[in-house]
């Protein structure tokens, strides 16, 4: 009797193939996807960081901190809308406040306007006046004790994004 031997065979059945050809597009789609969903990430920060909305909100909040640091918890004025600050010039030779700023709104802008005040709490002039924010949508202040707020509400119609800044007064 003869033996038969059995010999591996090196090619791919139809069900293989058919298999491979089934994940394939699978695989492909998951990466795709994977891409587009990482290059509309790096879109989205690339935009917050360049568009204005962040760097605004980092301008406004730093320059409201640094007045409402120096500022007096003897007085503060609030409004709609608006917040006044007043202050020492220099706080060694002042007998009384002699600054002032005011934070508020005209139209989509927030601005601060600083100025001289006389000894009977009368605005004598405005010195400056400074935009720091653009696309504002809504700007709130508060006081609570010596603590002033602001919430700053920013819309530039691709993206929105809500601040509070809190800083505490801390001259007589």
């Amino acid at each position: 009797m003869k033996q038969q031997t059995v010999k591996s065979r090196c090619g791919v059945t139809l069900i293989e193939l058919a298999v491979v050809m089934a994940i394939a597009p699978i695989v492909v789609l998951s990466m795709g996807i994977l891409l587009v969903d990482s290059q509309r990430g790096w879109n989205q920060m690339y935009n917050r960081l360049t568009c204005g909305v962040v760097n605004d909100a980092y301008v406004a909040n730093k320059a409201f901190e640094a007045v409402v640091r120096k500022s007096s918890i003897n007085r503060v004025s609030l409004g709609d809308g608006e917040v006044k600050l007043y202050y020492y010039n220099d706080p060694m030779s002042s007998t009384w406040l002699d600054r002032y700023a005011r934070f508020y709104t005209a139209g989509t802008e927030l601005l601060v306007d600083y100025g001289h005040l006389d000894s009977n709490w009368i605005p004598g002039g405005r010195i400056q006046t400074i935009t720091l924010a653009h696309n504002v949508k809504a700007a709130n202040f508060y006081v609570v004790g010596v603590c002033v707020q602001m919430v700053l509400s920013f819309d530039n119609g691709s993206e929105s994004l809500i601040v509070a800044t809190t800083a505490m007064r801390h001259n007589e």
